[in-house]
């Protein structure tokens, strides 16, 4: 039997918070407004309502899982994801300038993969998905948005 409430537990408590997160994000991304795109047309707020649209469906999928099988872990083994994936992005945040953008991600994406156990045991298959993701991101970022990511270069000179 657990130690606590199937209700108060990280991996419940967790994905309930971004899930409030996700609402007030998806109710900003409904104040943004465009100049030149008419109704129905792609604007700036297409995307942040597209990316909050993905990010409920993955957190029914979380919340799904997390009720199925309870957890019979501690109250600190089972901080211990979060917590790590808090010292990765701090990690992440620290590093993007210096590494730049490709560097940066790469070992933020290996990260967080390592501290899920996501394809530790086949690691050409991790390093395919950790690229895939970190060029997914840049094409979304870059191409898609037009946002200038800084470069190993640029952080070096």
């Amino acid at each position: 039997m657990a130690d606590r409430a199937p209700l108060l537990r990280t991996g419940v408590l967790l994905p309930l918070f971004f899930l409030i997160v996700t609402t007030v994000y998806l109710a900003a991304a409904f104040d943004i407004r465009s100049q030149f795109a008419g109704a129905g047309e792609m604007s700036p707020r297409s995307v942040p309502i597209l990316m909050a649209c993905l990010m409920y469906v993955a957190l029914a999928v979380v919340f799904i899982a997390e009720f199925r099988s309870p957890t019979q872990d501690g109250p600190v083994r089972e901080l211990l994801r979060p917590l790590l994936v808090i010292v990765a992005t701090a990690g992440y945040i620290a590093l993007f300038r210096p590494l730049g953008y490709w560097l940066a991600t790469l070992v933020f994406t290996s990260a967080l993969f390592a501290i899920f156990h996501f394809q530790l045991r086949r690691p050409l298959i991790f390093a395919f998905y950790a690229i895939a993701v970190t060029a997914l991101f840049y094409g979304l970022f870059a191409g898609i948005f037009g946002v200038r990511l800084p470069t190993l270069t640029a952080g070096v000179f």
